[in-house]
């Protein structure tokens, strides 16, 4: 009898532990490595899927050196960005341009939308700003008519501490 008490104890407590670790608030980021694989890996699939439409691309694959960033100096962030103007301007939507990148991004973990064109009010220009909360990454996409490059698909890692 006394065995059985004891193991419910046992089982109870196992299970507050199980409750109390699961809903501890956010997730933890992954390792900086895994983060910039993510990073690069979903950079280059919306660059991808832009290319054909796109002249001038340059690309910057989270290799180049720390930029200047609103992490402390005892940390450190890790970017894509991916620049471009529109081979034919006059065939181009600011606007659907970045709506159908939105899409590839939500079926890639992206949930979170933190801007939109609704923040604009801008008719030749469209931004979103989208938030991949497991992965810690943010992806800024940015499209215009005016002024070139046209388009901008910027990625960020969350801020890491530095090794050494």
């Amino acid at each position: 009898m006394r065995l059985g008490a004891s193991s419910r104890v046992v089982a109870a407590a196992l299970v507050c532990f199980a409750v109390l670790t699961g809903c501890s608030g956010e997730p933890e980021p992954p390792p900086l490595a895994d983060a910039v694989k993510k990073l690069v890996s979903d950079g280059d699939a919306a660059t991808s899927w832009v290319e054909a439409r796109v002249t001038g691309l340059t690309k910057e694959r989270a290799d180049g050196p720390d930029r200047n960033s609103s992490c402390t100096p005892d940390e450190q962030r890790r970017f894509y960005i991916a620049k471009g103007s529109f081979a034919d301007p006059s065939k181009e939507s600011p606007v659907n341009l970045i709506g159908l990148l939105k899409t590839q991004f939500f079926s890639r973990g992206y949930q979170n939308e933190v801007v939109d064109n609704l923040d604009l009010w801008e008719d030749d220009t469209s931004v979103a700003v989208l938030v991949n909360p497991e992965a810690g990454l943010t992806f800024i996409l940015f499209a215009r008519l005016d002024s070139t490059p046209n388009i901008a698909i910027i990625g960020k890692t969350e801020c890491y501490p530095r090794a050494g």
